[in-house]
């Protein structure tokens, strides 16, 4: 079987009505993955940028994801195209690309994933997004492109990133965002909730889809009325301590 599958399903995940549910994988472990397809996350990323995972843990990802019906986002280090080819060659649904600061940079990473004449990604047939040489080359689907707004020069180029041929999202991180606009960890700026419309608005008129992260459930709502797409509800480790955190507090309150 070939990747189709699994990149129709996060599709489907980021363009239905509604949020569609998530999270952010630090901890790089497949089980984590069952686990977040049974609370009821309908995709999950594989966080190499911040997380501890490395490349070695996106095969088996890809696994854990086709086993629980979810969509798997891997996102890169850096936007460096053998790394992005060799990531879509293990059958992920989507690549997330951080720190994008132009429409020149965002359209020549986003020509990594198709294959010549169009684009730059080296052509192999014997990878799983192949089905392991069971099916030609050119019915592998391509994964999605998904482009973050999180610096200075992404918001100052939005409208030209948005319109950049082969994105298929955008994908909004706050914190950094807080920082590049200089009002840092303050969410209710009116600097940055501007920001965030704009970014929003943008990504909606060129039908791309909008998604970003919180760490906080009250800040459900303020995503809810800006209209994201999908959404990250923080990620594996931080459901981890806060659950047992809860529980030590419970079991320690009449110490």
């Amino acid at each position: 079987m070939n990747n189709t599958r699994s990149v129709e399903t996060l599709r489907t995940c980021f363009e239905k009505p509604g949020m569609s549910p998530g999270t952010f994988l630090g901890l790089a472990s497949s089980s984590a993955i069952e686990v977040a397809g049974l609370a009821g996350c309908e995709w999950v990323l594989l966080d190499l940028e911040h997380g501890g995972g490395t490349l070695e843990q996106v095969g088996p990802s890809v696994q854990a994801a086709n086993a629980a019906g979810v969509g798997l986002v891997v996102r890169v280090p850096k936007p460096e195209r053998s790394v992005i080819g060799w990531v879509l060659d293990q059958g992920v649904a989507g690549v997330m690309l951080p720190r994008i600061e132009s429409a020149e940079e965002a359209r020549e990473y986003a020509s990594y994933f198709d294959y010549p004449p169009t684009g730059q990604r080296g052509v192999a047939s014997y990878t799983r997004s192949a089905g392991w040489g069971s099916h030609s080359v050119r019915s592998t689907a391509r994964g999605l492109c998904i482009v973050q707004i999180e610096t200075a020069g992404a918001m100052s180029e939005l409208s030209d990133i948005a319109a950049v041929k082969g994105i298929d999202s955008l994908f909004i991180g706050p914190l950094d965002l807080s920082f590049a606009l200089g009002v840092p960890e303050d969410m209710d700026s009116p600097v940055f909730t501007e920001a965030f419309a704009e970014v929003v608005k943008q990504g909606h008129a060129r039908n791309l889809s909008v998604g970003s992260l919180i760490s906080d459930p009250a800040r459900i709502p303020f995503m809810q009325e800006q209209g994201i797409d999908y959404l990250s509800l923080g990620s594996d480790a931080l459901a981890l301590r806060r659950g047992l955190s809860a529980q030590v507090a419970a079991l320690t309150a009449g110490d």
